[in-house]
């Protein structure tokens, strides 16, 4: 595909109807998902996958010490997700869990030697790098504005109906003069 930054693309997944923001949905769904066939087959290369290498992540975001549910959260996946995750993760020596001495009933997830050790190779993102090597800084600094904005909106759409959806844009930092205090997270 030819990569000249004036080319002007129009992407229409539903030629027919006319709906200019069902065909930016679709856009950026697609590309979402190709961006995930190349990461999971960069990935796979170290025996990991997205989801694994997003926990590791989180975990060292964290200092290596996280609950389920705040690993949840990050994710906006649902706890029982999560769950099965941290079992299957545990299981091959990545975490491990236990329960936290000074809240007995709270468990906490660390990550293993070989989960560092995984974690430093899920560092390779030679993927993400060659294509977003496309965008100017503008259009990266736009992009990352305008799909922040879609983000925070489509959480106030299904804040009522998953439990991740209200403590979601904790981790978001608001930067420049536009910071609205309204923001979830402010």
């Amino acid at each position: 595909m030819n990569e000249d930054s004036t080319q002007v693309y129009d992407f229409k997944l539903d030629s027919i109807n006319n709906d200019d923001d069902y065909n930016v949905i679709a856009l950026i769904n697609q590309t979402g998902h190709a961006f995930s066939l190349a990461r999971t087959r960069e990935l796979s290369k170290y025996g990991l996958s997205m989801m694994r290498a997003a926990v590791l992540l989180v975990l060292q975001t964290r200092d290596s010490n996280a609950t389920p549910t705040e690993i949840s959260q990050w994710l906006l996946r649902e706890p029982h997700t999560i769950s099965a995750l941290l079992d299957r993760m545990e299981k091959d020596g990545l975490i491990r869990r236990y329960r936290d001495l000074r809240k007995r009933n709270t468990v906490r997830v660390v990550m293993t030697e070989k989960g560092r050790t995984a974690y430093q190779q899920s560092l390779q993102r030679q993927t993400f790098h060659d294509v977003m090597s496309v965008l100017s800084d503008t259009e990266r600094e736009q992009l990352r504005n305008a799909m922040t904005k879609l983000w925070l909106r489509v959480l106030q759409e299904v804040k009522h109906e998953v439990a991740w959806a209200s403590t979601a844009a904790s981790h978001i930092e608001m930067t420049g003069q536009e910071q609205d205090s309204s923001k979830p997270g402010h």
